[in-house]
Order: structure tokens, then C-alpha cells, then sequence
């Protein structure tokens, strides 16, 4: 057996060792769906560190210490990642409130309010599930996408694709009334 069977077969002991606990270690602190990624990339790292060459003692400490710190690195991106999903639902919000302040005709409310309902009911049905759901129920894009088992990514682009259509098939007067559902 040459030097590099040798270290192919060391490295496959430490991954066997180690790889088990470091999976129940990192489903502690991060989603189910991402633990193997996470440990799995730890394990791509120290092969090509060569650091599975280190005494046993050291390895194990290393390994530990990265995947925490992959963790650490991955609840981070999350939380950014949430940072910017919560901006662009406010940059929503916004541009709602623009067409309500440049609306001028308040008072025909019950009339559109009924072409506005009509129009809905032409929307496919996942989308006139989605924007009854934020609009006239309040919901928050987050707990739309955990109740109909979607991302929050789409939701909010199916929101937005809803308001554009709307948009399009309406005048941009009448688009006030869905801040009031």
C-alpha cells in the first residue's frame, strides 16, 4: 500500500470516527436541512489541509472547532440573509403607500372595491391564495410561506408579481384599496 492508500484510509477512519457526532453537534444549532453541508465541507477542508494527518487528540479538536465555527458562519448568513428579505417586504410596503397617497378618488370605494374583488378572482389560484392571505388576513410574508410550506423568497415574489399584474389591469388610482383589506 502506497503513501496515498495509506492516507486515504486514515482519513476515511477519522471521517467514520468523527463524522457521526459532529452531524448530532451541529444539528444543535443549525437547521437539519443544512448539517450535513456544513460538516461535510469541514471534512472537504482538513482533506486538503491534510490536517486528518495530525494526532487523533488534535483532529478532534479541529474538527469540533470548525464545524462551530461553520455554524457560527452559517447562522450569520441567515440572519442577513433575513435582514434583506425583511427590506425588500418593507420596500414593498412603501411603494403600496405611494399609490395610496396618489389616490384621488377615495370616495368610489364600494365600486372598486368590487372590480378590485373580480380581478382577484382572475389571479391563479396559488397567487389569490397568497395575496388573500397577506391582505385581507395580515399576514406577514414569513408566516404565509411557513403555513403553505414555501420559501419566504417566494412568496414575496409572488406578491410582488400579483401587484404588478394588478397594476397593469387596473389604474394605478385604484390600487390604494389594498391597504384596506
Amino acid at each position: 500500500m502506497n503513501e496515498k492508500d495509506n492516507q486515504i484510509v486514515h482519513y476515511r477512519h477519522v471521517y467514520m470516527q468523527y463524522a457521526p457526532m459532529l452531524l448530532k453537534f451541529a444539528n444543535r444549532f443549525v437547521s437539519s436541512f443544512f448539517v450535513e453541508d456544513i460538516v461535510h465541507d469541514v471534512f472537504l477542508k482538513i482533506w486538503d489541509k491534510q490536517v486528518f494527518l495530525l494526532p487523533e487528540d488534535e483532529v478532534k479538536r479541529i474538527l469540533f472547532a470548525a464545524v462551530r465555527n461553520a455554524c457560527i458562519d452559517h447562522l450569520r448568513r441567515m440572519s442577513l440573509e433575513e435582514e434583506i428579505i425583511d427590506k425588500r417586504a418593507l420596500q414593498l410596503k412603501i411603494d403600496e403607500l405611494n399609490f395610496f397617497e396618489n389616490s384621488e378618488d377615495l370616495f368610489m370605494r364600494q365600486n372598486i372595491l368590487e372590480f378590485v374583488l373580480k380581478k382577484i378572482e382572475e389571479l391563479p389560484e396559488r397567487k389569490q391564495e397568497i395575496f388573500r392571505l397577506s391582505y385581507i388576513e395580515g399576514m406577514k410574508a414569513n408566516e404565509i410561506a411557513k403555513q403553505l410550506n414555501l420559501s419566504v423568497r417566494t412568496v414575496e415574489n409572488q406578491l410582488y408579481r400579483t401587484l404588478l399584474l394588478l397594476r397593469k389591469s387596473l389604474s394605478s388610482k385604484f390600487i390604494f384599496l389594498f391597504i384596506i383589506f
